[in-house]
């Protein structure tokens, strides 16, 4: 606190030090000449704060290497969690959404064919790709009547065919019985 209270000290000193001279200097031939000399002494004045901040707490301007590294990579492995949640959600909708549109596709034809609903159908993508389904899903029906183990096979062939997906993958649930 004394070095902020010495410096504005300085600084008043200096003002009334040029505004003397500009009043006590006779001819107008020295003023331009004076006036430089006391305005860059102004301009170090106003700027060793600054100096002073550089010279003496270079702890605070300079930070180690090594802490720069540690936060650089904090911050990348809480962006690449942040995007593989996101992906993780994203994924998710997109397959929560497929089971819905096979649900509404193939509903109709089931309820005409084998007299049952499908209530639930849902998809487990296990590493699949738009070129090949290596998945699993499964389908709740809601049966009106009863299915025999002939029409239960008839409907998986149904279900593989409208879905493009392997009858082996498609795994049938019974509910409401």
């Amino acid at each position: 606190m004394d070095a902020v209270y010495q410096w504005v000290i300085n600084l008043l000193v200096l003002v009334v030090l040029m505004a003397l001279s500009d009043l006590l200097i006779p001819s107008n031939s020295w003023r331009p000449f004076v006036r430089l000399a006391l305005g860059g002494l102004l301009l170090i004045l106003l700027l060793e704060p600054l100096f002073y901040f550089f010279r003496n707490e270079q702890s605070i301007v300079t930070v180690p290497f090594s802490q720069i590294e540690d936060s650089i990579a904090a911050e990348q492995e809480e962006g690449q969690a942040m995007i593989h949640d996101m992906n993780n959600k994203h994924q998710s909708y997109i397959w929560s959404e497929v089971s819905d549109k096979l649900a509404k596709q193939v509903n109709p034809i089931v309820l005409e064919q084998f007299n049952t609903e499908l209530s639930n159908v849902t998809v487990w993508p296990n590493d699949s790709s738009i070129e090949e389904f290596k998945g699993e899903v499964e389908v709740e029906l809601n049966s009106l009547s009863q299915i025999t183990s002939d029409n239960e096979q008839e409907l998986l062939l149904l279900l593989a065919e409208e879905w493009g997906v392997p009858a082996e993958s498609i795994t049938l649930t019974h509910i409401g019985e």
